[in-house]
C-alpha cells in the first residue's frame, strides 16, 4: 500500500469512526497498521477502535500512549487517549494527559473545551470580583472550611479529610 492510498484510508476510518460506524473503521486502521505505521495518529484511532469496539481496553491504551509519547503537541492523539481514560472510568487520567498537551501546545481550544468539561470549576463567591482576587480566593477556602466540604471534579461537594497537626 502506498502513501497515499494510506492517507486516504486514513481519511475514510476517520469518517467512519465519527459516524459511529466502528467496525469498519476499524478494518481500515488495522490495514493500515499492518503496513507497519507508525503514524502517531494511525497509532492513536487504532487504539481507540481496539477498545471501544473490540473491548481490548488494554492493548487500545497502549497504542495510544505510544503515539501521545511520539507526538505529545497532535490533538487528535490527546483527545483520543483522553477519551480512553475517560471511558476507562480514569477522570483524572484523562484530565492530566490533556493538560500534558496543552503543555506541549499551549492554547490549543479542543483540549482546553475538554477540560472545561471533565473539571468544571465552582462559581466564585463572589461573582462581581475576579475570580482570580484574592478576597475571592480567600473567600472560598474559608468556606471551604466552615463546610468542612470542597468541590471536587465532577462539581459535586465531598467532606474534606481532617487536618493533622504537625
Amino acid at each position: 500500500m502506498n502513501r497515499d492510498e494510506i492517507a486516504r484510508k486514513f481519511k475514510q476510518g476517520v469518517v467512519l469512526c465519527r459516524n459511529g460506524k466502528l467496525v469498519e473503521a476499524s478494518n481500515l486502521f488495522q490495514q493500515i497498521i499492518a503496513t507497519g505505521s507508525e503514524e502517531p495518529l494511525h497509532l492513536s484511532y487504532h487504539g481507540l477502535i481496539l477498545a471501544t469496539a473490540h473491548g481490548r481496553r488494554r492493548e487500545g491504551l497502549q497504542l495510544c500512549q505510544r503515539a501521545m509519547a511520539f507526538d505529545p503537541a497532535e490533538p487528535e492523539v490527546v483527545l483520543n487517549l483522553a477519551r480512553l481514560h475517560e471511558i476507562s472510568g480514569q477522570k483524572l487520567q484523562a484530565i492530566e494527559t490533556l493538560r500534558r498537551g496543552l503543555r506541549a501546545n499551549p492554547e490549543q481550544p479542543r483540549l482546553m473545551k475538554q477540560i472545561e468539561r471533565l473539571s468544571p470549576r465552582k462559581r466564585p463567591p463572589l461573582s462581581m470580583v475576579d475570580r482570580d482576587n484574592a478576597v475571592n480566593k480567600s473567600l472560598a477556602i474559608m468556606l471551604a472550611r466552615m463546610t468542612g466540604k470542597r468541590g471536587d471534579s465532577s462539581g459535586r461537594t465531598t467532606p474534606m479529610a481532617p487536618r493533622t497537626l504537625r
